[in-house]
């Protein structure tokens, strides 16, 4: 291990003399090597190795542990050690989304803030080989690669500085090796044994069939990363010279293009393009765009109809006028428009809620149509009071009949929600925050269908659209 991180750090210039380095450090083996690795080059390379651990507030005891675990070792070996308490439960309660996901956002918060308190410019992570093909896996099975980057970078802009993963050539096993012979000791986390999560099972179920079949693996996607970078970057700067000869009117809120001029290119170039007029619209909050808007935006150039409309999240609108196609960010008035506040729902009862009535009761409304929205729910199975409210950064449901959750917000894409609207969708919560319905859009696993049985009495409610 020790030689080939070293290669990797030389080959991409990852670390440079007199470089102050705070590492992450979980108590694993992964980070644990990493640290040992580090600390044994510090007089090599003329570094400064500081630790850092990150309790998140779970599995109390086990994490208790990790953390004495480091902060006692660091102390061993003389190495400045930082530690904080965070509480992804509370984050969750308040802001919604996953456990992972969170963890994350505050893991790095912290580290950021430490960062710029200790004027440090290198953050270590201990992601190695295995993850980066782990990584990949996840992105193209869920879509994520063909817009977003393919792979975890070696090095990455972050907090004023930069993020390094020194062990990205390096395989688990040869982290277990490592740890072996130079003694250095770890924690497991028994989490990481649960196939609760994707990165789990495709490094349970997948990972070992790979490298079966190819011992070498690793070094084949990481290469296949290495040169898609570079050829997506290439891409990327040809589409960025010619879209802008293309351009035929610009300011701050709108960019419009020849139609004419885009038909002219190439495909892949009219796909590479788009993201850069959103770089341009958008200078400070990045549009997040799936595959489907670029494909609905080819559909535009390339369709008959002389004049259309897409209306894009983050308050963009794509309008066709003839031979012209105009990016337009919506004006201030109407992204600026007050949501509805929250409400509670009491069974039996009756609210208002923006544009619409929810009833909520324990025999199902006389007055019932077949093109009413209708979400029937076991009383035990709820906490109670319900609310209704705006969407959440964060939420998410699991659809009636599907495995898993989904986003709301992904939801209100796919199901092709227009933007001025999203703000307004009722979401339907019990009285821990578990998102139960979105009326006229998507019910949750939490939903009777018809010919259910139940053991108390069942809750109905009914959406309508506001009359008059």
């Amino acid at each position: 291990m020790k030689q080939t991180a070293e290669q990797w750090i030389r080959d991409r210039r990852l670390l440079s003399s007199g470089s102050k380095v705070l590492t992450a450090v979980s108590g694993g083996p992964d980070s644990m090597a990493l640290l040992h690795f580090l600390k044994e080059m510090e007089p090599v390379w003329n570094l400064t190795v500081m630790a850092a651990h990150v309790h998140h507030g779970l599995r109390e005891e086990m994490a208790d542990r990790d953390a004495r675990f480091v902060k006692e070792w660091c102390e061993q070996q003389n190495i400045p050690f930082f530690c904080t308490r965070v509480f992804v439960g509370e984050k969750i309660a308040e802001e919604g989304g996953g456990v992972q996901e969170q963890a994350r956002m505050l893991r790095y918060e912290y580290l950021a803030g430490l960062m710029e308190e200790q004027s440090v410019s290198v953050l270590a992570a201990g992601h190695h080989a295995d993850d980066q093909i782990e990584t990949m896996l996840m992105k193209q099975s869920a879509g994520r690669a063909l817009l977003g980057d393919i792979s975890m970078k070696a090095q990455r802009t972050f907090a004023g500085g930069t993020l390094i993963r020194p062990l990205l050539g390096v395989t688990k096993e040869e982290i277990y090796e490592y740890c072996r012979l130079y003694h250095v000791p770890f924690q497991e986390d028994e989490s990481n044994q649960s196939d609760k999560y994707t990165r789990n099972r495709i490094r349970q179920r997948v990972l070992p069939a790979l490298k079966e079949e190819e011992p070498l693996v690793h070094r084949h996607f990481q290469r296949f990363a290495d040169w898609m970078e570079e050829e997506r970057s290439y891409m990327e700067n040809l589409a960025e010279e010619e879209w802008t000869r293309r351009i035929i009117s610009s300011d701050e809120h709108s960019v419009t293009i020849s139609i004419k001029g885009m038909e002219a290119l190439p495909l892949p170039l009219q796909r590479r393009g788009i993201p850069l007029i959103l770089k341009y619209l958008y200078t400070y909050n990045t549009l997040e765009l799936s595959v489907v808007h670029i494909e609905q935006f080819l559909a535009l150039l390339h369709g008959n109809q002389p004049s259309a409309v897409l209306d894009w999240p983050g308050s963009l609108v794509v309008r066709r006028n003839y031979d012209q196609v105009t990016f337009a960010r919506h004006a201030a008035q109407e992204e600026n428009r007050a949501e509805p506040d929250p409400v509670r729902l009491r069974v039996p009862g009756t609210v208002s809620y923006g544009g619409y009535v929810v009833e909520a009761a324990y025999d199902l409304p006389e007055d019932v149509k077949h093109n009413e929205d209708l979400l029937i729910l076991e009383e035990e199975e709820v906490s109670f009071p319900l609310h209704i409210r705006p969407r959440r950064e964060g939420d998410r449901l699991s659809p009636a009949g599907m495995t898993g959750s989904k986003k709301v917000n992904r939801i209100l894409i796919d199901e092709k929600i227009p933007l001025r609207r999203r703000p307004f969708q009722p979401v339907v919560t019990d009285a821990e925050g578990t998102v139960l319905w979105l009326p006229f859009v998507k019910k949750s696993s939490y939903h009777l269908h018809a010919g259910y049985t139940t053991r108390q009495r069942p809750v109905f409610l009914v959406c309508r659209l506001m009359r008059g």
